[in-house]
């Protein structure tokens, strides 16, 4: 949960609040709450476009904002449920989020989308390739690689003849990896501080301002 306290000199507003009887204070409340969540939440998707390299519309969209009413004054900032749950490790630490899967996809040898990920379907798709296998194989020097494989067109078998199922020129397409430490780099806490700093007087002078100007005489 983020919690920030919100100061700044009011004073010039405070006559005219006074004169009004508090009536319009709720109101310019949420009004300045959800000018400063709805600020948050924009520059929290600089940050990711800054953090990541070309993330996807999906992951800088990330954000929402559960806007302030007068009764609730509180505007809430959050990832969506199925980003955060990839995000979180960034800014909180932990392992990298695998979801479903056995383990990190690491491509080798398959063409990515212009974000450099792996496209939709793109493992179903390669399970029904001819010439390809999902397993381990043990490699010359003894190491054991999982992943998704693709038997050469005509490979040499082990027993000298020539076929498609034999070792010889196997190409690695997609690894399958154990989940790292995510780095903390993320800093979506001191990002939101920051920008409420700089922003929350001004934003709270306006809804004052407006409050006042359509207040009912």
């Amino acid at each position: 949960m983020l919690t920030v306290n919100i100061k700044g000199n009011l004073s010039p507003l405070h006559r005219g609040l006074i004169a009004l009887r508090s009536q319009q204070v709720p109101f310019a409340v949420s009004l300045a709450l959800n000018t400063l969540a709805r600020g948050v939440a924009a520059d929290e998707r600089e940050l990711i476009g800054q953090t990541f390299d070309s993330p996807t519309p999906f992951t800088q969209n990330a954000y929402r904002v559960e806007v302030a009413t007068k009764s609730r004054p509180v505007a809430i900032v959050a990832a969506k449920d199925i980003q955060a749950q990839y995000l979180t490790p960034y800014v909180a630490g932990g392992p990298r989020f695998l979801g479903t899967k056995k383990g990190m996809l690491a491509p080798r040898g398959v063409a990515l989308n212009r974000y450099g990920n792996l496209t939709r379907g793109k493992l179903a798709a390669l399970k029904g390739k001819p010439g390809v296998f999902i397993g381990p194989v043990k490699t010359r020097n003894g190491k054991i690689i999982n992943g998704v494989w693709q038997r050469p067109a005509n490979g040499m078998r082990r027993d000298g003849s020539r076929g498609t199922k034999g070792r010889t020129g196997l190409r690695l397409l997609i690894q399958f990896e154990d989940t790292t430490p995510a780095p903390k780099r993320l800093p979506f806490e001191q990002r939101a501080r920051a920008y409420i700093d700089r922003h929350a007087r001004a934003a709270f002078e306006d809804a004052l301002r407006m409050a006042i100007a359509t207040a009912r005489r």
